[in-house]
């Protein structure tokens, strides 16, 4: 696992320092206008970027012996999705705070796994510096976003205050990755290059391009490789399992209900990393309650 992550590093570093060198500040973007680029980060994210919440299907199928069982944990999973869909779109609020606070667990668990001895505080410094990072470089931006998403008027100062905290923890990550003796010089050589490519371009790239770039290209890649794919039938899995929530993202809650692209990415991103979150959990209920029997 290690060489591929190695190979990832360098493919995103390159993509990125490419990405930095095309890329002009304050790209024109608007939020409201669905015939913006917006459709297409929707479609990137739903598909490419989704992707790596449907490699859960692999692990599921990989776990149980049985296909009852298997079939039992699917559903159990599929039924936490929609639970979080539901929770979502009757309180946004809750909905948005949960995601920002799963994220910040998840994306140093998941993008870090790689680096075993890694301290718990390094990965909770990674997570919340690139689940916040924008809002140093576009404060106002994602203040628009989160007013769109929750439909009411948020008052600035709280975003001033996440922008400081933000700077504090990109700080922490810092200071505790340089005095941490379990991980080596070389990785941690590399590891402070992507960090800091990822926040200069989070400096030239608007906060929703940002993120699809980040989620897709950084965080899914790595999971993906975290998750290991290792044969055709994997990629059928991943297929299997991305095309409906594709599908059911645009036909069903965009076309027919006309949810917002915006709202739709982050509501189903919220519902799929709750299930996502709870698998092993569920893995573990549903073994033991199979070896009681």
């Amino acid at each position: 696992m290690l060489n591929k992550v190695r190979i990832h590093q360098f493919f995103y570093l390159i993509l990125s320092l490419f990405l930095i060198f095309v890329t002009q500040r304050n790209t024109p973007f608007n939020i409201t206008d669905l015939n913006s680029s917006l459709a297409i980060l929707f479609l990137i994210i739903m598909s490419f970027g989704v992707s790596h919440g449907a490699a859960d299907s692999i692990v599921i199928w990989k776990t149980f012996p049985r296909f009852k069982m298997k079939a039992l944990a699917f559903l159990i999973y599929l039924l936490i999705v929609f639970l979080g869909l539901i929770l979502w779109f009757q309180s946004p609020m809750i909905g948005l705070v949960l995601l920002l606070l799963m994220s910040m667990v998840h994306f140093g668990q998941s993008d870090l796994s790689y680096l075993s001895r890694a301290s718990r505080s390094i990965k909770i410094s990674w997570g919340f510096v690139m689940t916040l990072l924008p809002v140093i470089f576009f404060e106002n931006d994602v203040k628009l976003i989160f007013d769109s998403l929750l439909n009411l008027y948020l008052n600035p100062k709280v975003f001033e205050i996440l922008k400081f905290i933000t700077i504090i923890f990109i700080g922490s990550f810092l200071f505790l990755l340089y005095i941490h003796k379990g991980i080596t010089n070389k990785d941690k050589f590399i590891l402070v290059i992507e960090f800091l490519v990822t926040v200069i371009l989070a400096s030239l790239l608007s906060p929703i391009y940002w993120f699809t770039f980040y989620f897709c290209f950084f965080h899914g890649l790595r999971a993906l490789i975290n998750i290991g794919i290792k044969s055709f039938r994997d990629i059928i899995f991943l297929i299997a399992f991305t095309l409906p929530v594709t599908f059911f993202s645009y036909f069903f809650l965009f076309h027919n209900l006309q949810i917002s692209y915006l709202t739709i990415i982050f509501s189903v991103l919220m519902a799929l990393t709750i299930s996502h979150m709870f698998l092993p959990l569920i893995n573990r209920l549903l073994l033991s309650n199979f070896k009681n029997r």
